[in-house]
């Protein structure tokens, strides 16, 4: 599938590719704004269910907006369902009641979707929906603070100053190990990993390569989509 703005107070075209027919066609226009997250790479889609889906903006011409007039009610995830060619909005978790500093992000973890931002300018938090589609079955999974992941930089960081700069970070959720107790995140400066421990409620850095900028890493399943 592909994508691209049309003009200003346009929506978004949309093209998807037929394996059948060999061509690019065009299907119904994204609906509302696809939000424009620093980290590009992290806004780009994730697969659940049949659906593609993305974090957005309502009410907004263009994707040239000022996050210091975002309000809560714009927030929403747009999700298009593969077979049926069809859009539909997903709202955020109510627990969501304040909008973040910083970006917020969704992912898939553990094959469920789940919604990322910080609150409180303390914490990380974490929810996944347990039943896709169904915007009640929103649950909290994790709540991180802040102080827990800076542990991954000591020595380095030992400082006062260094756990308001950590809030200020954009951090995203990578997966979930096979056992449940430990997640890996990235964060948009660094080259390494974060494993956080959540039984111990421990984290620390794991150093594999400098090659790599995790932030833009997916977690990718093979999988066939019926459009029936």
């Amino acid at each position: 599938m592909a994508s691209r703005p049309r003009g200003e107070g346009e929506g978004v075209e949309v093209k998807v590719f037929s394996l059948g027919d060999n061509v690019w066609r065009y299907i119904q226009d994204f609906p509302v704004v696809p939000f424009c997250n620093r980290c590009m790479s992290v806004n780009v889609g994730v697969y659940v269910s049949g659906t593609l889906n993305w974090l957005a903006i309502r009410n907004q011409e263009n994707k040239d907006y000022n996050w210091k007039f975002i309000n809560l009610e714009q927030f929403v995830i747009i999700s298009l369902d593969l077979g049926k060619e069809r859009y539909r909005q997903l709202l955020l978790p109510q627990g969501f009641d304040r909008v973040p500093q910083q970006e917020p992000s969704i992912s898939v973890l553990m094959d469920y979707l789940c919604f990322s931002h910080n609150t409180e300018e303390n914490y990380f938090v974490i929810w996944q929906m347990k039943e896709f589609g169904i915007e009640e079955s929103w649950t909290r999974l994790l709540k991180i603070s802040y102080q827990s992941l800076q542990n991954a930089f000591l020595p380095s960081y030992q400082t006062a100053e260094w756990l308001p700069y950590w809030c200020k970070l954009f951090i995203f959720p990578v997966c979930v190990s096979e056992n449940g107790n430990k997640l890996i995140l990235a964060y948009e400066e660094g080259y390494y990993p974060i494993v956080y421990n959540f039984t111990e409620n421990r984290a620390e850095q794991i150093r594999i390569t400098n090659s790599i900028r995790w932030i833009r890493s997916k977690d990718y399943v093979e999988s066939l989509v019926s459009t029936c």
